[in-house]
């Protein structure tokens, strides 16, 4: 997987539609964030006052433009996979994964990793592309494009495709428990003809039509 030829704006992006799960009155908490890419969201959550200590790790160290990293506790770069941190065992309140689990050869394994890492009552929010949306249909069907993008659905390091039902089962599988699931088009502001299809159709298609998923899970 080539992280280093992706443009810079893949990596800025504070993940606000993550955060939908937290309750912002809390603070001081822990908070680890897996796929940390410049650190946005952590700091976000840093001047929020939510987090307390702000822990991130990405695969990706962009060497050419260390300015645009976040100020954050601790920044490790390496492959989740392949790491192990024994001092942060039970030890985070939230663990972050915003679009990460699909680019990893074990995900059930990363995320065995941070239910360790997760305090007794934590909490671990993820988001997932959902592969079942319509354009997939469209580009692979209708087109004949199986063409990789930069980023989206077919972002070229993608190693794996996940609907609704196989990403809850992939985090099930795991060892946690689900407490809410939400799609993208439920959480996004203002209108679109993707939400106004989903009321007028009472959510019959809703995973047709959302993008991606966003899960609250606790051990």
């Amino acid at each position: 997987m080539n992280y280093i030829d992706k443009a810079s704006d893949y990596y800025s992006n504070t993940r606000t539609d993550l955060l939908i799960f937290l309750d912002e009155k809390k603070t001081n908490l822990k908070v680890l964030e897996i796929g940390a890419a410049y650190g946005d969201t952590l700091y976000y959550l840093k001047q929020k006052g939510v987090a307390k200590e702000a822990v991130g790790i990405d695969i990706f160290e962009d060497k050419k433009n260390p300015g645009k990293y976040k100020p954050l506790d601790r920044f490790i770069f390496g492959n989740i996979e392949f790491m192990d941190f024994p001092e942060y065992e039970n030890y985070f309140d939230i663990i972050l994964l915003p679009d990460v689990l699909e680019h990893l050869v074990e995900p059930k394994f990363v995320l065995e990793k941070a239910k360790k890492y997760l305090k007794d009552d934590g909490l671990l929010l993820v988001s997932m592309p959902n592969v079942r949306h319509y354009s997939t249909f469209k580009r692979i069907f209708i087109n004949g494009d199986f063409k990789y993008d930069e980023s989206g659905l077919f972002d070229y390091t993608h190693m794996r495709f996940y609907c609704k039902y196989n990403i809850e089962q992939l985090v099930l599988n795991s060892g946690f428990k689900i407490r809410a699931v939400k799609s993208a088009i439920s959480i996004y502001e203002g209108r679109s003809m993707a939400k106004i299809i989903n009321t007028i159709t009472f959510g019959l298609f809703e995973e047709f039509l959302s993008l991606q998923y966003f899960i609250k899970a606790n051990k």
